[in-house]
């Protein structure tokens, strides 16, 4: 890697790595406790509890293209910290929500939030990252989420069980506080220049937008569907069987971060394999190792066994760590990107907001065993779908 490179590189840790560290934190808190909040505190059962944490997930994926017009127009540091408030109100109206109606209205502002967010900081990273280290930018950009995440379940499990299961959403804000100290010092130096670049025609220019992307968003975009689908049912799967196995919340939140500490130890393989082979040997690999965990659910009874289906489920998620943010950014226009990641999230979003949802209502009206073998069987079209529609830059 060259200076050059390594400046870029050194430039996004202020700006972007570490303030994603924190509100990284703060996602994790409530893994292992969201869906036992939504049991527990409010009587819901599997499919309830899929709406709630498919809630946030719908929230963001509702507000990914008004969030991509709204870049565009306001520029990327008033959505920062947009996104960074927002989350903190999400986070004490999740604490202090009385029933599930208004529960599910703040994971939905949740994702709206986390849509500001997470747009910002791609279009930020697709205009100052080169090619030539994108993959490495973008996979430690989903480390360092994943690294967030391996701390955050394990404090979240261990507040709700030995201080009180609505501690958790506090501390999410508080976290979301430090988060937005952070960035309003560190932004200030941010450039509009290109992003900008489509004010005056924000909206006029959405329809042109998807006209010009369409075969890419539905092609390209239905495989990184399927990966975002299979991605979310670790979030559903640990908790529920975890629960219904009689584990701790305690212990709950240990596989937990278990799964996401293997996660985490993935991303700068992720990055090198993106960087010098390409996308398609981060992806093929992720989807059959968490195809393979889904595959073990219907035979797990113990906590070992939910371990195993933790960890295989992590190295999955972490070998393919930011490769549905690169496969975005290779894609996406370098004069203007905002519009365009608005709509590739929008469509990526959608099986993060769907794969709860449909889990919960299968094991509800099913078993969750069936519901994992169905999760397992789109892992398998994934990778179908990989080696048809994705191609290396080399191949362009």
């Amino acid at each position: 890697m060259d200076k050059s490179a390594k400046s870029t590189l050194k430039s996004l840790i202020w700006t972007v790595y570490f303030p994603s560290f924190l509100l990284a934190i703060g996602q994790g808190i409530m893994i292992p406790v969201l869906p036992l909040h939504a049991r527990e505190t409010m009587g819901a059962n599997e499919l309830m509890i899929g709406m709630v944490v498919a809630a946030r997930h719908l929230g963001t994926m509702g507000f990914d293209i008004p969030a991509g017009v709204l870049i565009s127009m306001f520029g990327l540091r008033k959505t920062m910290i947009s996104g960074i408030v927002l989350f903190a109100i999400a986070a004490i109206g999740t604490a202090l929500s009385p029933n599930l109606f208004l529960l599910i209205m703040c994971r939905l502002l949740a994702g709206v939030s986390y849509s500001f967010w997470s747009i910002s900081r791609h279009s930020y990273i697709a205009i100052n990252v080169p090619y030539s280290i994108r993959g490495r930018s973008l996979s430690f950009f989903g480390g360092v989420f994943r690294i967030g995440t391996i701390i955050g379940p394990l404090l979240g499990g261990v507040l709700a069980e030995y201080v009180n299961i609505r501690t958790p959403f506090f501390a999410q804000a508080v976290l979301a506080i430090i988060t937005l100290i952070v960035v309003l010092i560190t932004s200030r130096t941010i450039s509009d220049e290109n992003i900008k670049h489509e004010e005056n025609s924000s909206v006029n220019n959405l329809r042109s937008t998807f006209l010009l992307h369409k075969r890419d968003f539905a092609s390209i975009g239905l495989m990184a569907v399927a990966l975002q689908f299979v991605r979310s049912a670790r979030e559903f799967i640990i908790p529920v069987l975890g629960d219904d196995m009689g584990l701790r919340k305690d212990e709950i939140g240990f596989i937990t971060t278990l799964s996401f500490s293997i996660d985490a130890m993935m991303f700068p393989i992720a990055g090198i394999v993106m960087d010098k082979y390409g996308r398609k040997w981060s992806g093929i690999p992720a989807f059959f190792l968490m195809g393979l965990s889904m595959m073990i659910v219907p035979f797990t009874s113990t906590y070992y066994m939910l371990t195993i289906v933790g960890l295989l489920a992590g190295m999955g998620n972490g070998v393919s760590s930011g490769l549905v943010l690169t496969i975005g950014s290779d894609l996406a226009p370098k004069k203007g990107p905002s519009k365009f990641l608005g709509f590739w999230r929008f469509i990526t979003d959608s099986g993060h907001a769907v794969a709860p949802m449909g889990l919960g209502w299968v094991a509800a009206s099913y078993t969750l065993g069936l519901a994992s073998l169905l999760f397992s069987s789109i892992a398998g079209l994934g990778i179908i779908m990989l080696l048809l529609f994705v191609k290396e830059p080399s191949e362009k």
